[in-house]
């Protein structure tokens, strides 16, 4: 019940954000958030990560679908024990929904953060929340890893 509250109120998060870049940065406005390193500027993106499959928008529906779809079911029917890699399924989760929410209503997806010091795409609250679902599964998996190898290690060294 938690995750599905807690999705539900990333995804809220998510899709508030776009209404408001959509409402006040579309007209061409630009905001400095954080000077030389953060703004916000509006962009529609018809493609993925990078605007990769540009124009693919039935493609990329499909295929976040099944992919959302597989999420779904690890998060509430495997139920996963360990609470680290649940979190970072519901992350991409939430994110996941929120840019297909976005490519089902518009055929496009809101972007409006903007690295100032460095020439990067511009991307949203929800790219964020899967970037960061992905790295903490990854440091789990890789921090799980090495730690099972150094604890088999240590027992052959006894």
């Amino acid at each position: 019940m938690y995750n599905f509250i807690l999705i539900f109120i990333l995804i809220a998060f998510d899709q508030g954000f776009k209404y408001l870049a959509t409402q006040y940065l579309a007209s061409g406005l630009t905001v400095t958030l954080i000077p030389h390193i953060l703004g916000l500027d509006y962009v529609l993106n018809p493609g993925a990560g990078f605007s990769i499959l540009s124009g693919k928008v039935d493609f990329l529906i499909i295929v976040t679908s099944i992919a959302l779809l597989f999420i779904a079911y690890i998060i509430f029917i495997k139920k996963i024990p360990n609470k680290i890699e649940e979190f970072s399924f519901v992350l991409i989760l939430s994110g996941g929904i929120g840019n297909l929410i976005d490519r089902i209503l518009n055929g496009v997806v809101v972007d409006y953060f903007k690295f100032l010091f460095i020439d990067f795409p511009i991307f949203n609250f929800a790219d964020i929340l899967i970037c960061c679902g992905v790295a903490l599964y990854a440091g789990y998996i890789i921090f799980t890893e090495f730690s099972s190898k150094n604890n088999k290690g240590e027992k052959a060294d006894e």
